[in-house]
């Protein structure tokens, strides 16, 4: 009798762990029907090519454009900001072909080229030098073409050139085309920076965005002249073998042709390792060298 009692408990153990066993592999089995499928799986952008669809969509290229911006733009919550390179990766590109069929289908498309400069920062430039080009009424191409240029790739040169081109736009807030001549005076091109502020000065009607510009051309003036006077310090180095005491003695020795009028009331000083400054102002720089981006 025990032994067959034994018989039994084995056979309903045996049983309760194959029902086991088997629910777990239907469970399983329905939640990876359930699972959404892998990024680079699930349908993006249409398989005709997009200059063929501007020319099929017959006036509706909006439309089209439209679909696919906002198929990039549900990719987005996916995407977070603490993924790993290898997860994030097929989304980014996902994104990036829907947004460059989006412009590829209509061309003068801004809201596009605005979310892939947010979205897709360290994506090619390519795609925010075609905004620029395509749209250069709008302020905010040019703007978002040299953040990025001077954030991520510390060219201000470029930078400056496309904020100064913002800046000249209808609507372009104020503070554009100050950032435009920061950069400028930081990246070499003082010319540009000097000719932007100026032209800005002369645009200008009310009296308190007079005075803005007329500070950036004074404050432009005086980063002139500091260079001017460090790159007499470094010939007068060379020549003598030390370096001079003041900028007086660049001017005497023949190095300055007059002493240069500090155009704030202050006067320039000429610091022991060659470096020129103002007694009344700070110069002008994008501070930005590191991981963070600041002007001052």
């Amino acid at each position: 009798m025990r032994s067959v009692r034994d018989a039994v408990r084995g056979t309903a153990a045996a049983l309760s762990i194959a029902i086991a066993i088997c629910t777990a592999a239907a469970l399983r089995a329905s939640a990876q029907r359930r699972a959404p499928r892998p990024v680079e799986s699930e349908l993006d952008i249409p398989p005709i090519p997009g200059d063929v669809a501007r020319a099929l969509t017959f006036g509706f290229r909006s439309l089209l454009a439209d679909f696919t911006l906002l198929q990039a733009i549900q990719l987005l919550p996916v995407r977070h900001g603490d993924m790993a390179p290898e997860a994030a990766a097929p989304i980014d590109r996902r994104m990036f072909r829907l947004l460059d069929y989006s412009v590829e289908v209509d061309r003068k498309f801004g809201g596009a080229y605005r979310f892939a400069a947010a979205a897709l920062p360290h994506e090619t430039m390519d795609g925010k030098v075609k905004g620029v080009r395509e749209r250069p009424d709008d302020w905010r191409m040019g703007f978002l073409l040299g953040f990025l240029q001077s954030y991520y790739l510390r060219d201000f040169p470029a930078a400056a050139r496309n904020l100064a081109l913002s800046a000249k736009q209808p609507g372009a807030p104020p503070f554009v085309g100050l950032l435009a001549t920061r950069l400028a005076a930081q990246g070499g091109e003082l010319q540009l920076a000097t000719s932007l502020a100026e032209a800005m000065l002369a645009q200008a009607n009310e009296e308190s965005t007079r005075k803005e510009w007329q500070d950036r051309v004074d404050a432009l003036h005086v980063e002139r002249d500091l260079r001017a006077i460090e790159d007499a310090a470094q010939r007068y180095r060379e020549v003598h073998g030390f370096p001079a005491r003041s900028v007086q003695a660049l001017v005497s020795a023949g190095f300055l042709p007059v002493f240069p009028r500090e155009p704030h009331g202050g006067r320039y000083v000429l610091e022991g390792d060659g470096t020129a400054r103002s007694t009344s102002t700070e110069r002008l720089r994008a501070y930005g060298l590191t991981n963070q981006f600041e002007v001052h």
